[in-house]
């Protein structure tokens, strides 16, 4: 039974919306929670210490890669790069599709668009910023990510990396002689789901915005049974200004034809009955951050449409499909490792930064 207090308090919100026109979405669904956008020391500020082994152990599931984990170290050629490496944030679904993102921190919030920003503004934004998606492939303790599309320019690539647990703590590796870079990552605490109506893995097919109608690159959102989710609009055909130029030398122009379109998200969500919200823990708009994506849905079948309004505080009307499933047991050879297995309709882009 609920507090008095606490019964008093919801009526008295209720009847101060409703007479003020607020939404009542914090009445209908428990709206997803919010973390530190660095999540590095959850449950284990340093690798070999013993916390490490006290939060919840990965689930027994059929591939103990799937959910949500944090990088809280990488160490290249026996050295620690992160910091100044921001914390990348990866998450494995269980129907084989995959994604991760690295945002620093506290980047300015420049809410300009890109064509107006300094190129100093930019190197701001972008900077050490990095990510990827795609599917993915299991064969022994070797997990390869076939990288799609990447938050940055690039081409289509494999990423293949040893895996293996110590306690709880998900070790990646690299397949070479050296091992590097050797990855240390947590998996992050579950998050409460009002519906698993939404569970799995999507492509927006239709997307329009105050009234109007029109996308020109799909958003692949990763939605898991965790309660945490990943979200990229990653456009085909970007370029940057070419090998050796470092990023402190770039024009805005080149930023522009590097990131122009990009968008990418990650954070927690939470569905119940016909309301699904997404709160932007992190972003690739740093100005978006914290910020929700709350509407309702429709879901028939393989498809759902969502209406409401986005981390902008734009109206919007969007349209997904469910992804195909990915083998990620199917024999390599039977694919083709060199082809592209089953990728549906989705961009090529490059690698991330190298995890």
């Amino acid at each position: 039974m609920r507090p008095l207090s606490t019964v008093r308090g919801v009526a008295l919100c209720t009847l101060f919306c409703a007479i003020a026109g607020f939404p009542l979405i914090a009445q209908q669904v428990q709206l997803p929670a919010s973390y530190p956008h660095d999540m590095s020391d959850y449950g284990c500020t340093h690798r070999d210490d013993g916390a490490c082994d006290t939060a919840p152990a990965p689930p027994p599931d059929y591939n103990p890669l799937v959910g949500t984990w944090i990088r809280f170290s990488i160490l290249r050629n026996g050295f620690s790069v992160q910091p100044p490496d921001a914390p990348l944030y990866v998450k494995f679904m269980n129907d084989g599709w995959w994604s991760m993102m690295e945002f620093p921190a506290n980047r300015p919030k420049v809410n300009k668009p890109l064509e107006q920003q300094t190129p100093q503004e930019l190197l701001k934004r972008f900077h050490a910023l990095g990510g990827g998606w795609g599917n993915y492939t299991n064969t022994g303790q070797v997990n390869i990510r076939h990288h799609m599309a990447g938050l940055g320019p690039g081409g289509e690539s494999d990423q293949e990396r040893g895996w293996h647990f110590e306690g709880n703590v998900l070790i990646l590796d690299g397949t070479g002689p050296t091992r590097s870079p050797i990855v240390h990552a947590r998996k992050l605490p579950n998050q409460p789901l009002g519906s698993k109506a939404l569970v799995g893995s999507w492509e927006r097919t239709a997307y329009s915005v105050n009234g109007v109608s029109g996308q020109t690159t799909p958003e692949h959102l990763l939605l898991g049974e965790d309660g945490w989710y990943h979200a990229t609009v990653l456009p085909t055909g970007r370029k940057g200004p070419g090998q050796g130029v470092e990023e402190d030398k770039w024009s805005t122009q080149d930023y522009v034809a590097a990131y122009k379109g990009m968008q990418a998200s990650r954070g927690t969500y939470n569905v119940q009955g016909s309301t699904f919200v997404r709160r932007h823990i992190g972003d690739a708009d740093p100005n978006l951050e914290d910020k929700l994506s709350t509407g309702t849905f429709n879901l028939q079948g393989d498809s759902f449409t969502w209406t409401g309004t986005d981390a902008a505080g734009q109206k919007f009307e969007a349209t997904y499909r469910k992804l195909k499933p990915f083998d990620v047991y199917a024999p390599i050879a039977a694919r083709g490792r060199g082809a592209a297995p089953a990728r549906g309709n989705a961009p090529a882009a490059p690698p991330a930064r190298g995890q």
